[in-house]
């Protein structure tokens, strides 16, 4: 990416940038169907503000048609044409600015400590790679997908031609905005594909936030649009969603720290993380008294069995005793005629 282009800030341009092309981002930026890239049965050429009005409620339309442009774009530029990351780009949106316009964070108990000055918590965070005041309320959470951290905004400022570290609202300014949310989505793209693929949700929101912070919204705007988007191979991988989402599956292979912070929580994945952990106690349960059982029914035929041994012995034991008392009657009888004659012969 360059940086001579001309980057709008609330319709202004921003001065370290080439004013040559000094005109609306919406039309400089955007021709709504690049040729070569897209045909009319593409998934991206679906992508009208009437979809994603209908993605979006309670976002001013006008919003969607100034925006969705520069989205459309950027994500283009860096081949996510598919439904499958189209639906994850503006579910990832609508779940960070559901107004449907790049936004800057706002104060609250996941960022600020009281009494101390706002975003405070950031201030040092290392993963964000934070150095103190002021690096937590300069680097806040800006844009499309809330870039956060001095690391995040160095790493895609480079990538994209920005010195988001001189001038860190820029990240918040449309165009940079949108190229941040696409290239963030196109480093994790294996990853992302994965999740979506298995039909976790969660797990892809994770990729992005972290956690399951807005959950909700990016799972209603994603399911919202699938059956809006016809794209075959998509459909066929994104389905499984329908029939139930594995929402504790760790994807080990995200690399990339998360970029987001947001406010809302996913309260229906923890109920089922809630039932999932239930069930699997309820399965544990199951298999430790089958075992038990197994096991009392070998002690008690190892006892029946001990019992038949000894019995076996005592029974042998006597038949050999009383075989011994019959040998010895019948040697004492047959010495008695002999003591007798015996007897009779040494009497005078």
């Amino acid at each position: 990416m360059s940086a001579n282009r001309a980057i709008q800030t609330e319709g202004l341009i921003a001065s370290e940038f080439d004013a040559r092309l000094n005109a609306a981002f919406s039309e400089a930026y955007e021709p709504m169907n690049p040729a070569g890239v897209l045909s009319e049965a593409s998934a991206m050429a679906q992508l009208t503000p009437d979809l994603v009005v209908r993605m979006f409620p309670g976002a001013p339309r006008d919003n969607i048609k100034k925006y969705l442009p520069l989205v459309r774009r950027a994500l283009t530029e860096r081949g996510l044409v598919d439904k499958a990351m189209i639906l994850m780009a503006l579910a990832t949106v609508r779940a960070e600015c559901a107004t449907f316009a790049p936004i800057s964070e706002a104060p609250s108990p996941l960022n600020t400590e009281p009494p101390g000055h706002p975003f405070n918590k950031y201030d040092r965070r290392q993963e964000l790679g934070n150095l103190g005041p002021p690096d937590g309320a300069r680097y806040k959470g800006r844009g499309f997908i809330q870039l956060t951290g001095r690391k995040n905004y160095k790493l895609y400022g480079s990538l994209l031609g920005y010195d988001l570290i001189g001038n860190p609202e820029l990240a918040n300014s449309p165009q940079p905005a949108a190229q941040i949310l696409a290239a963030y989505l196109k480093e994790n793209e294996p990853a992302i594909r994965s999740a979506l693929a298995a039909g976790d949700l969660p797990a892809a929101r994770r990729i992005v936030n972290g956690g399951l912070n807005g959950f909700d919204s990016f799972r209603g705007a994603f399911l919202a649009g699938a059956p809006l988007i016809r794209d075959r191979e998509s459909d066929v991988a994104l389905s499984r969603e329908s029939h139930g989402r594995r929402e504790s599956r760790n994807l080990k292979e995200v690399k990339a720290a998360s970029i987001s912070t947001s406010a809302s929580k996913g309260v229906k994945s923890k109920k089922k993380n809630k039932d999932d952990l239930a069930d699997g106690k309820t399965k544990a349960k199951k298999k430790d008294d089958a075992a038990n059982e197994k096991a009392k029914v070998k002690k008690r035929d190892d006892v029946a069995e001990e019992k038949s041994k000894a019995k076996k012995k005592d029974e042998d034991t006597a038949e050999n005793n009383e075989t011994k008392v019959k040998k010895k009657g019948k040697g004492f009888f047959l010495f008695r005629p002999f003591r007798a004659l015996r007897a009779a012969a040494s009497r005078p």
